[in-house]
């Protein structure tokens, strides 16, 4: 890992949220991003975060990705978003906002491109087997 970046494990879990079974969960320099920024509902599934298609792989186009809901509806209580960007050999997770709700206040975070690739790549693989 280059120096100043963050790493990223992206683990999926069970979940103490009604009607979740299995959630991803974010682990950025060994912190639970979710759990630590909003306690209203659980990180989205799987099959929604670990798409081969889009969820969380970055590219140049910078996307909004929503990583957990609240219990309720994100009308209601909220959920969690994240800007992820790739920009040159890195990617880049900020602009952190709750869909209805104050700001969570989470610093921008850096991480080594290939290493990210390779981390996304292999939780989408856990997440089919």
């Amino acid at each position: 890992m280059a120096t100043g970046l963050s790493s990223i494990r992206i683990e999926i879990g069970g979940s103490e949220h009604w009607g979740v079974e299995a959630a991803v969960q974010p682990l950025i320099d060994g912190r639970d991003i979710i759990r630590e920024s909003f306690v209203s509902g659980p990180g989205l599934p799987p099959e929604i975060l670990l798409r081969p298609d889009g969820g969380l792989r970055a590219d140049a186009e910078p996307r909004e990705v929503v990583l957990a809901e609240a219990d309720c509806t994100p009308e209601c209580c909220g959920a969690l978003a994240v800007t992820i960007r790739r920009e040159g050999e890195q990617v880049v997770w900020g602009g952190w906002r709750d869909l209805n709700g104050p700001a969570p206040v989470l610093p921008e975070f850096r991480f080594d491109a290939g290493e990210y690739d390779a981390e996304i790549a292999r939780a989408e693989h856990a997440a089919l087997h």
